[in-house]
């Protein structure tokens, strides 16, 4: 009886402990939304992205509230992003004004200070992330000397403005990539360590390529783009090992290439609400750090429990399926032969 006393009380400080730091990055999340949220009351941009970042502050918070930190973060992250894009471009616009030697010079200021950042990246030691974060963290920063590269590339063919956009991309994605890196989540369970996706993207490239050729891309071509997009991406991670982010951006490409190729057939909600809970279960029961399972799990449970409504849209309703039938039993098939 006393041990099984001394177990249980264990157990629920062990609860609380993850609580606290769940409690604790969630607050970080909040607070990031927050600043977006002022920002968005700063800065000059268009209507669209004005509306569009409103909903994406409005969604973050209510997927904290529902438990849904990973959702958050991910959703929260590409209008962070844009708006310091924005941000940059407008405290730089005199650049276009002075020239060329002006921009070079901008360049290599910027250039210098985001080595030094991410070498302290590198040197502050590993902190241990669920591999989530640590892959939305390498997503973005892979993208940190594209966009620095690329940003010059538009200046010198004659377009200074867009030049200076992309490359405020550049420290925005850095920014972003050290913001997951502080996140207090609680330590991850089991570590796993990740091998390469690679079979897995060649097998989903070759199936988007034979669909792209024989689809009608009139009206699909901007789908067939992002899916492509997320391929290349998804290459690159690989290629730079960082294997937990290339996982992810090749189930996003899953999800992509569903959202094409699936059709908007009617399905039963209770019973697809009933298989959500199911994986959700099996997702986070276990000792595994199933943290990119976990967060294609959530897309699905939003899909199908829509914040602020009864029923999803047929939208959200193909969403979830797809994540259901294809991106979730993708996951599993990587997992298999990982988990020991």
């Amino acid at each position: 009886m006393i041990k099984r006393f001394f177990s249980t009380l264990v157990l629920t400080l062990c609860a609380h402990v993850a609580c606290f730091a769940q409690d604790a990055a969630s607050k970080q999340i909040y607070a990031l939304t927050t600043e977006v949220e002022q920002q968005l009351s700063t800065q000059k941009i268009g209507d669209d992205l004005r509306q569009q970042c409103t909903k994406d502050v409005s969604d973050a918070r209510a997927y904290l509230k529902l438990n849904n930190p990973y959702l958050s973060l991910y959703t929260i992250r590409s209008c962070q992003i844009e708006l310091a894009s924005q941000n940059y471009a407008a405290s730089k616009s005199d650049l276009a004004k002075k020239g060329p030697e002006a921009f070079e010079e901008e360049w290599r200021q910027l250039g210098s200070s985001l080595t030094e950042r991410e070498k302290k990246i590198s040197t502050q030691g590993a902190k241990s992330l669920t591999a989530v974060v640590a892959a939305i963290a390498d997503v973005s920063q892979i993208q940190v000397k594209q966009y620095y590269q690329s940003g010059r590339l538009f200046a010198l063919n004659g377009n200074m403005s867009e030049g200076i956009y992309y490359l405020g991309r550049a420290p925005a994605n850095l920014d972003f990539a050290i913001f997951c890196r502080s996140l207090k989540f609680p330590e991850p369970k089991k570590p796993i360590e990740f091998r390469s996706p690679a079979p897995e993207l060649t097998k989903l490239g070759t199936a988007a390529l034979r669909t792209y050729k024989s689809a009608d891309v009139t009206t699909q071509q901007p789908q067939f783009n992002r899916l492509n997009s997320n391929l290349k991406i998804a290459e690159e991670l690989n290629s730079a090992s960082k294997f937990e982010a290339a996982l992810l951006k090749y189930l996003e490409s899953e999800l992509y290439f569903g959202l094409i190729v699936s059709s908007a057939e009617k399905e039963d909600l209770e019973h697809l609400r009933g298989r959500s809970k199911e994986l959700g279960k099996a997702l986070t029961s276990n000792k595994t750090d199933n943290s990119i399972g976990v967060l294609f799990w959530e897309m699905a449970e939003r899909a199908l429990n829509p914040v602020g409504a009864d029923q999803p849209t047929p939208a959200q309703l193909k969403r979830a399926v797809v994540i259901l039938d294809r991106v979730l039993p993708s996951y599993a098939d990587y997992m298999k032969g990982l988990q020991k």
